[in-house]
């Protein structure tokens, strides 16, 4: 019987992301907002083909309900089936409403110490976080049924919290000259609410909060969540004689997101809410047919 090669094949897509990365720096030379944007786009592209039909993958800003808007993001993953996407421009940037937005990355073709890359995508987070209307759905089920849990959360099963908290992930193709040590003390004195969920470097590793248990690390998708014993950890997995170091750190990421978009729920958005500003009338301009 044939075997499925996975680690392969993340291997063969980790490359294709590369060789993006160098057909794009070839091309564009020193532009480096041209090249970035090509590596965007293919990183896109691959998201797109990996993920369901009912996941959106696109680029642009984040909106709240009351008109809200986020900087800039370069991948924006929301819900294809209710309301992916509020406002689309002639250059294709999309407004897309938070209550149907799932995950938020940043994508970098080079990692470069003096941008401060993830200290910025982290103020980013944090404007999301603190400045855009996004009540959380709670899992009512979560831990087990109790006297308030819903039925809902016992027919859909999810393990997660917070059923549409959003996920926040970094790539960066190209490690440059990042070193851990250089970001460590950041991590260890950032509010977690305000830093990515996971950073991928595609040649270096990952960071990630997990917990050290019985020589393994146990990871945790949610670093607010903070549990007994963790701490973030960068790590890279070369794997054993499989795939490629590039092809298991791309695999891990495509692991922590399905399973955050597997264990996540969000309620269809009114948009009756983000259009309110519209239908605001004046009584003295009514007319009604049956006027006396």
């Amino acid at each position: 019987m044939r075997t499925l090669d996975i680690p392969g094949i993340f291997k063969a897509d980790a490359e294709t992301i590369l060789k993006c990365r160098e057909d794009a720096i070839r091309i564009h030379g020193t532009n480096i907002r041209a090249a970035g944007d090509e590596v965007e786009i293919c990183v896109r592209d691959y998201l797109t083909r990996m993920l369901p039909p009912r996941y959106y993958v696109s680029q642009g800003h984040l909106i709240d309900r009351v008109g809200n808007v986020s900087a800039q993001m370069d991948i924006i993953i929301s819900d294809n089936f209710n309301l992916p996407s509020l406002q689309t421009t002639k250059d294709g940037t999309r407004y897309i409403p938070i209550d149907s937005v799932y995950a938020v990355a940043e994508i970098k073709s080079t990692y470069y110490k003096s941008k401060n890359p993830i200290a910025e995508f982290s103020d980013s987070i944090k404007d999301i976080r603190e400045n855009l209307i996004h009540e959380e759905i709670l899992n009512t089920a979560y831990e087990g049924l109790k006297d308030d849990t819903s039925l809902r959360d016992i027919v859909l099963e999810k393990a997660n919290r917070v059923l549409n908290r959003i996920f926040f992930f970094a790539i960066f193709v190209d490690g440059g000259d990042f070193a851990f040590e250089d970001v460590a003390s950041y991590y260890s004195s950032r509010d977690l609410r305000h830093l990515p969920n996971v950073v991928v470097i595609l040649n270096k590793g990952v960071i990630i909060r997990a917990a050290f248990i019985d020589e393994k690390l146990s990871f945790n998708r949610y670093p607010e969540e903070a549990k007994q014993n963790e701490d973030w950890y960068f790590s890279p997995f070369p794997g054993v004689e499989v795939g490629s170091l590039e092809g298991n750190h791309l695999g891990f990421l495509y692991y922590m997101l399905v399973e955050h978009l597997a264990n996540s729920h969000l309620e269809p958005p009114s948009l009756k809410g983000y259009l309110q500003k519209l239908m605001v009338g004046r009584k003295s301009l009514l007319k009604r047919a049956n006027a006396t």
